[in-house]
């Protein structure tokens, strides 16, 4: 079997597919890509076996048909090289691939392509329709949320859903949460809800940053599937039940600011640089006409700064940790933003646009817990 490729084509194609390989397999066909060309067209699959990625690569000539699994890493790195090449050689032999491009060669040994674990398709009941831009924005938004914390699982991933013409994703941490809406064209009318994993929407965002297009999305019980072009990307879903995120949002709260996000973005971040690693901690009092953000560490030193904000109400005071309101502040695209606090211990809402709700819980410390 022989086939010719341009070079960018066919790299980037390897590259996104490539990227879900894992680093240490635990079996070692599972650090290749599997490679079949048929008809004119090479099919690259990998797979972690949690997540699959499929691409197609259109060739420039063909002769025959044949499959091959081939060392992901490896391969790539040759392939990277050799992207703007005009011409990329690929003869498909027993056990063995023979890349050429210019005046070189290289000959790759491989694995059976039957060998492959097969991947059942995703029994989906219908697909809603997005720009992939739009999916994108929205992880990011939210992404920063997500828990680090393994133990609860269900907080490791993008809780997502569809109902109507609706699409929800939603992250929580236990310390903060975002929600962010957008609509979708659903023309089967499917409601799905699932626990998608972070690095399958990372992986997503990578494939779109280089593609522009329609993107389908399909949900079964176990599975989420995403396709656009000519790339498809399936992953499991997590196990579990998320949590009733609705309830954890503010519905009360009777003081309400627009603060300019670049300024208190500034403000915060250096104030930042007075907290330490264990105690990271900025102390906000709120009175008429201004914001103080205060903090000090024992060991680093202390600040005091003021932000001019458009509040006319009673004075009030809380603690944050900087980072997690840094994160909401500086994932919206509003330059002003409308929060919403309540008493000291209550959860702080961040509006951006109609449909970008974060809500950031206050800092509890040891005079907050006396008091």
């Amino acid at each position: 079997m022989k086939a010719s490729f341009i070079g960018d084509d066919l790299f980037k194609g390897f590259n996104l597919v490539a990227s879900v390989v894992p680093s240490s397999a635990i079996k070692q066909i599972l650090g290749g890509v599997k490679i079949g060309i048929a008809n004119g067209t090479a099919s690259l699959m990998a797979t972690d076996l949690e997540i699959l990625v499929r691409c197609e690569v259109g060739t420039k000539s063909c002769e025959g048909e044949g499959g091959i699994v081939l060392p992901a890493a490896r391969v790539n790195n040759i392939l990277r090289e050799w992207a703007s090449s005009r011409e990329i050689l690929m003869e498909l032999g027993e056990g063995s691939c023979l890349l050429k491009s210019g005046g070189g060669y290289f000959k790759i040994m491989g694995e059976d392509a039957s060998r492959f674990p097969e991947v059942g398709p995703t029994e989906v009941g219908g697909f809603v329709e997005i720009e992939g831009n739009i999916i994108s924005n929205m992880v990011s938004k939210v992404i920063s949320a997500v828990s680090m914390v393994k133990i609860r699982s269900v907080l490791s991933g993008i809780f997502m859903t569809v109902e109507g013409d609706t699409i929800t994703m939603v992250a929580a941490d236990g310390n903060r949460l975002s929600v962010i809406k957008r609509k979708v064209v659903n023309p089967s009318g499917i409601s799905v809800k699932g626990i998608i994993p972070v690095r399958c929407l990372v992986l997503l965002q990578r494939f779109v940053s280089d593609w522009e297009g329609v993107l389908r999305i399909g949900m079964s019980e176990s599975r989420v599937q995403f396709v656009g072009g000519k790339v498809e990307i399936v992953s499991q879903l997590i196990d579990g039940q998320y949590p009733n995120y609705e309830d954890i949002i503010p519905k009360n709260n009777d003081k309400k600011i627009e603060i300019k996000k670049d300024e208190v973005v500034s403000a915060l971040r250096m104030a930042s640089f007075m907290t330490d690693e264990g105690y990271r901690i900025v102390e906000c009092v709120f009175e008429t006409g201004k914001l103080k953000l205060s903090s000090r560490a024992m060991a680093v030193g202390e600040t005091e700064l003021e932000v001019n904000i458009n509040y006319n109400g009673p004075s009030f005071k809380l603690n944050v940790n900087p980072d997690y309101i840094l994160d909401v502040l500086k994932s919206s695209d509003e330059d002003t933003i409308l929060t919403e606090f309540g008493d000291k211990d209550s959860a702080i809402l961040f509006r951006a646009g109609h449909e970008h709700v974060s809500v950031v819980m206050p800092m509890e410390t040891e005079e907050t817990a006396q008091g």
